[in-house]
This record gives structure tokens, C-alpha cells and sequence, in this order.
């Protein structure tokens, strides 16, 4: 069987084990809801910024600093690396928001990364404003969210879910 459908049935297998695979990782961790939480919280944030690929060296870094757990921050940045663009995207909007100005960015296919790096780190200039306040914004909003969802995840449902994953087949 070497078809095109079986290739696209492997490579969604492969998607589907390393999601349970990291799930599982995350729940079995050895630590408070609190410490996965906040690790898996750190791990996440620096997804929102540019990070010309060192984002998850500087998840762990950040975590080892503030004595989390290690694991749980490198599942964090998994979690981001994927969505980046879409994170882009909401920083550019929550920025406009913020500073009252309209910009012309209706889909994430919208936005000019290479521009947004540029104009991020070149200087100072309306775009990268709007980028650069969006994503702090979006930092503080959504580690909030995202800490309490994981910590009431694993402080209320880690056995259930614990559970449920194992009996997955994959």
C-alpha cells in the first residue's frame, strides 16, 4: 500500500500519537497544578514575539530561572511554534485596539512577517508600536487565561483525562 490516502493516514497517525504522546507528558508530571501551569504558561510566551527560532531555548531558559518544571515548558512552546502566525495576527489586532488606529489586516495571510521582523526590530514606527503593545497586552491577557484553565485541568480533571488518554488507541 504506498498510495497517496495511505501516506495522508500514516502522517495523521503520526500527528495524533505525538499530540497524546505530550498530553500525556504534560499530565503525568510529578508536580503541583500550580508549577505545571505556570511552566507550561512560560513555555507559551515567548510564541507571541519573535524569536528568529530560539523560542524554545528561551522557554527553558526562562523556566530554569523561575524554577519551573522543565518538561512542562518545552510542551508550552510546542504549543506555540505551530500557531505563530496566528498569534502575529492577534498581536497587530489587540495593538490597533488598544491605540484606537485601523489597520488593514482581515486574515493572518494578511500580514507581511518579514516586514513585521523589520519594523520590530529595525525601529520604532506605527506597525511595529501597534505589534509590540499588542503582544505584551496579549502576553499578560492570555497567560492569565491559560494559567487557569491548565491549573483547573490538572487540579480537578488530571485522573479523568489521565484516563481517557490512555484508553485512545492510536
Amino acid at each position: 500500500m504506498t498510495g497517496i490516502g495511505y501516506g495522508k493516514k500514516v502522517y495523521g497517525l503520526k500527528i495524533k500519537r505525538r499530540i497524546k504522546y505530550y498530553l500525556l507528558r504534560l499530565f503525568r508530571i510529578k508536580a503541583s497544578p500550580q508549577q505545571v501551569a505556570f511552566s507550561l504558561t512560560l513555555g507559551f510566551i515567548p510564541s507571541w514575539i519573535p524569536t528568529f527560532g530560539i523560542g524554545p531555548i528561551l522557554s527553558v531558559g526562562i523556566t530554569k530561572v523561575l524554577r519551573g518544571n522543565i518538561i512542562a515548558a518545552v510542551i508550552g512552546g510546542v504549543i506555540g511554534t505551530p500557531i505563530w502566525p496566528l498569534l502575529f495576527f492577534l498581536n497587530y489586532k489587540m495593538g490597533s485596539l488598544f491605540f484606537l488606529k485601523q489597520i488593514n489586516l482581515d486574515e493572518v495571510d494578511d500580514i507581511e512577517y518579514v516586514e513585521t521582523l523589520n519594523e520590530t526590530v529595525g525601529s520604532i514606527q506605527s506597525g511595529s508600536v501597534l505589534f509590540l503593545a499588542g503582544s505584551v497586552i496579549n502576553i499578560i491577557v492570555f497567560s492569565l487565561i491559560m494559567y487557569g484553565g491548565v491549573y483547573i485541568l490538572l487540579k480537578k480533571y488530571r485522573g479523568h483525562i489521565l484516563q481517557k488518554l490512555q484508553n485512545i488507541s492510536c
